[in-house]
């Protein structure tokens, strides 16, 4: 389903649902790969860098042995990351996620673990939380000679599909303030993560499931809509599609999974 912002009269139709009969078909993705994305942002966009994927290993806890790691996290689109050590590895391993810097409520906290737990209890599903932070050093008195490495988390991401699934390129979505009488109206930016590069793009392409049209704010749509006007942004997994609508092209991101921010 294609959501467009655009002007009509003046009243502002933000997630316009677009006619959806000629569907969408696969196109090439101007993000995809690693050529060009930088070590840091540049100023001339939104900065995504420093945002991990967090994936539990194992479906238990490990009570503290001093060879057991809790969490991998890996540099979201890239192919290394840069671990505790102060080196670039394929991905990195620490003890557990720190949350407390984020003063959840009690419920929060238990979907955020929820969540991470559900990583490791169906490993298929992917990353079920991507987060910003830093290594902590610490030892445990069990085991003082070992390197208890936490990571502390200063934002933090939940997906919000059950039905979604981990795949293609992971952008970070923003209204860009551009208003159309008519559509397409290239009104989202998709900045892609750990990357300067960022482009526009006229809607976003929701499965099948999400093209009903509801007007409760709590359908994800309306939420992703919502998140879209907020400084915070929302992230998806996507590939590139490519549309029509009113006879003329669209450029449009797939929703394969959704990342709101934890507040």
């Amino acid at each position: 389903m294609r959501f467009s912002s655009f002007l009509l009269g003046t009243s502002l139709l933000a997630a316009c649902a677009a006619n959806n009969t000629s569907g969408t078909t696969p196109g090439d993705d101007p993000l995809a790969g690693e050529s060009n994305d930088g070590d840091k942002a540049d100023g001339n966009g939104v900065d995504t860098f420093g945002i991990y994927s967090a994936i539990k290993v194992g479906e238990f806890e490990c009570n503290g042995a001093g060879t057991c790691t809790h969490v991998t996290l890996t540099r979201t689109n890239r192919a290394t990351t840069l671990c505790a050590d102060g080196a670039y590895h394929a991905s990195c391993d620490v003890r557990y996620l720190d949350f407390s810097a984020l003063g959840l409520s009690s419920s929060k906290l238990d979907d955020v673990t929820s969540a991470l737990q559900a990583s490791a209890a169906d490993p298929t599903i992917g990353a079920q939380l991507l987060v910003r932070g830093k290594y902590v050093h610490g030892t445990n008195p069990l085991y003082p000679n070992t390197d208890w490495v936490t990571f502390q988390v200063t934002e933090l991401w939940t997906a919000q599909m059950t039905d979604g699934f981990v795949d293609g390129t992971f952008v970070m979505l923003s209204d860009n303030g551009k208003r159309c009488f008519e559509p397409p109206c290239s009104a989202i930016t998709e900045s892609k993560i750990n990357s300067t590069r960022h482009v526009d793009i006229d809607g976003l392409d929701w499965p099948e499931a999400y093209q009903k049209i509801v007007t409760s704010p709590g359908w994800l749509p309306n939420r992703v809509n919502t998140a879209l006007t907020q400084a915070d942004g929302v992230i998806v997994a996507g590939d590139r599609t490519t549309g029509t609508i009113m006879h003329l092209p669209e450029q449009l991101r797939s929703i394969n999974q959704a990342y709101l921010l934890v507040k």
